[in-house]
């Protein structure tokens, strides 16, 4: 894209607008219009924690503490009871606030752009916060151990203890389990959700430094201390062993087939998880940014867009205009004409296929049951709908289709739990 800055991290995608949320590598927030080709700032003050759930909206904290959220629509402000350190917007919208006093750490739990204040909490100093990507709750570092609240009310979970600080931690995409790496650990703890208890440690050849998920869920990759990642298979929690690459803000990442896109020398080489053999690679690939996501954008138009809307011709002896007499306006009486044959009828293009509330996606289907049996939204369960995904299955608890977004997105907040919307494919 001409004119594009360097990118330093992306923030997220907002495939409704085509548009890529990410920092340059001057620390300013930017948005990259891909329908436009188009480059904008989406603003020039310096903001710390910078961060986003959609990719539409952009959450900084200002050199005085305060919230600001960045939209194409128009910026929006908050000023919290106390300095913000952190901000973790949430999928259904909310906003959960961090900011440390003395030896406490408080949060607040919000729905921009209302100012009121939904819900508080206090918690021990903590370090930092690691935020599940379904947004079902928030963990923060303490010591050797992790604290968390659930977002939707800042209650508190159950607290889990390390032998050591843990250093990384990643979710897995449905929120089940939290991977966790611990300093001067050759061990990988992984967290049950719903227990709150570990589960098992998965042990490596060494130390691993930070973590990585595969978008599909089915990988882990663990940073050494060299040049090169561990790979973990979730669902046998194995150790395949280690792929050469540099870790960067980019790469290693998984690519959507989930080859795992590695960076050596001046090449960006992709490798097979499942035998750790290189299959491709990209000559000079390793001096661009790299960036996997979906989108559907660039598909022809459909043809049905530039049909000119067409009327009805009127049955003989109505008219197809009416009569201005004075300031009043006068329609002729038309005997036993029912209101379809006189009112204009335009034709409309097809329906698209919907907008589907996903509340979860998890590799066992047993698994998605359970959480279908678990809850309904007014009255109606939802169902579990398989989604192939090259040689894996994912489960998806669903609602759905609804004919707007915005229908859909009433029926996840009905349901008072951790949803998103997505399109369902034509």
């Amino acid at each position: 894209m001409a004119g594009a800055p360097a990118v330093e991290r992306v923030l997220g995608f907002d495939p409704d607008d085509g548009s890529l949320a990410l920092i340059d590598k001057a620390g300013l927030p930017r948005r990259f219009d891909l329908r436009a080709t188009a480059v904008r700032t989406a603003s020039r003050s310096k903001l710390a924690s910078l961060t986003s759930a959609n990719g539409s909206d952009i959450f900084g904290i200002t050199e005085t503490g305060d919230i600001a959220r960045l939209n194409p629509t128009g910026d929006w402000a908050f000023v919290p009871p106390s300095p913000a350190r952190w901000v973790f917007p949430q999928p259904n919208g909310s906003l959960v606030i961090a900011g440390s006093q003395g030896s406490e750490t408080h949060l607040w739990l919000i729905r921009p752009t209302d100012d009121d204040i939904i819900a508080s909490a206090t918690l021990p100093l903590v370090t930092r916060g690691i935020r599940t990507r379904i947004g079902d709750r928030i963990y923060f570092t303490v010591d050797s151990g992790l604290i968390g609240v659930l977002t939707r009310d800042l209650s508190p979970v159950r607290s889990v203890r390390f032998p050591s600080a843990p250093i990384a931690a990643v979710p897995t995409p449905s929120g089940d389990r939290l991977y966790v790496a611990l300093a001067g650990s050759p061990e990988i703890t992984v967290i049950d959700r719903y227990s709150g208890a570990i589960s098992r440690t998965i042990r490596l050849s060494g130390e691993a430094t930070d973590l990585r998920m595969d978008p599909l869920g089915q990988h882990v990759l663990a940073r050494s201390s060299g040049d090169s990642a561990w790979v973990i298979a979730i669902g046998t929690s194995e150790v395949r062993g280690s792929v050469r690459t540099v870790w960067r803000n980019d790469l290693p990442a998984f690519a959507p087939d989930g080859a795992i896109a590695t960076a050596r020398g001046d090449d960006v080489v992709f490798v097979s998880p499942a035998g750790l053999r290189d299959v491709r690679a990209v000559a000079g690939g390793a001096r661009d940014f790299w960036y996997f996501f979906a989108w559907n954008g660039f598909r022809p138009r459909s043809a049905d867009l530039d049909v000119p809307v067409t009327f009805e011709t009127p049955p003989e002896g109505i008219p197809d205009s009416l009569t201005l007499a004075g300031d009043s306006v006068q329609q002729p009486a038309v005997r036993d004409a029912s209101p379809s044959m006189i009112q204009p009828q335009p034709s409309i293009a097809p329906a698209s296929p919907g907008f589907m509330v996903s509340f979860a996606a998890v590799l066992s289907e047993q698994r998605a049951k359970e959480v279908a049996s678990g809850f309904s939204v007014n009255g109606v369960r939802p169902r579990v709908a398989a989604s192939p995904s090259g040689s894996t299955t994912v489960y998806r608890v669903v609602l759905g289709p609804y004919q707007t977004r915005e229908e859909a997105e009433r029926v996840g907040r009905e349901s008072r739990r951790q949803y998103w919307v997505y399109e369902e494919a034509r």
